[in-house]
C-alpha cells in the first residue's frame, strides 16, 4: 500500500519538532522511506546506529484499508494513520536508569509528540542486541498501543 500525503506531512512535522527538541540527547535525525514509500525517521546518538545505542525508529502510514461496497468495489479511506516506534531493550529488561540505553527523560518528548499527532501509536521493543528496524515492527515485538478517543476525532478535520 503506497502512503499517503497525510502521512508525509505528520513525518515531516514531527522531524521538525524532534530537531529542536532531542537535538542534545539524539543529535542525528535522519529521514528516509520504506518500501511502500512511508516515512522513516531514525534518531540516534551517532550517524552509525549500533545495538547498545541511543537509536528510535519512527515510521508513519496509513492504515491497512480493506473495506468494500455491497458491489464489491473498495470504499474511500478516511485517512487514519498510524505512528509506529521501535527501540532496543535494555539491558537487563529492566528500568533501573542504570541499564537504561534510553531514559524516560529521551523518550517522553518522541512519545509526547507521536501521541499528540492525533494518530494510533505503537510501540515496538527488539531483543537487547539489535538494532530498531522497521523490519521488526511486528505483533511479536508490540509492547504498547495507544489511540485517544476524542484527539483523533479533532486532528482528522
Amino acid at each position: 500500500m503506497a502512503t499517503s500525503a497525510k502521512a508525509v506531512a505528520i513525518a515531516r512535522e514531527l522531524a521538525d519538532k524532534w530537531t529542536k527538541q532531542v537535538a542534545t540527547t539524539l543529535p542525528v535525525l535522519v529521514q528516509t522511506v520504506d518500501a511502500n514509500g512511508n516515512p522513516v525517521i531514525t534518531l540516534s546518538s551517532d550517524p552509525t546506529p549500533a545495538t547498545g545505542e541511543k537509536v528510535i525508529v519512527v515510521r508513519v502510514s496509513p492504515m491497512t484499508w480493506t473495506s468494500t461496497t455491497v458491489i464489491g468495489t473498495t470504499t474511500s479511506q478516511p485517512c487514519p494513520t498510524i505512528v509506529e516506534l521501535c527501540t532496543e531493550a535494555n539491558y537487563a529488561s529492566t528500568n533501573d536508569n542504570i541499564a537504561d540505553i534510553l531514559t524516560p527523560v529521551e523518550l517522553l518528548p518522541v512519545l509526547a509528540e507521536c501521541v499528540k499527532t492525533g494518530c494510533m501509536v505503537k510501540w515496538y521493543v527488539i531483543t537487547n542486541g539489535t538494532v530498531p528496524s522497521t523490519s521488526v515492527m511486528t505483533s511479536t515485538y508490540l509492547v504498547a498501543s495507544y489511540q485517544d478517543l476524542y484527539w483523533s476525532a479533532l486532528k482528522s478535520q
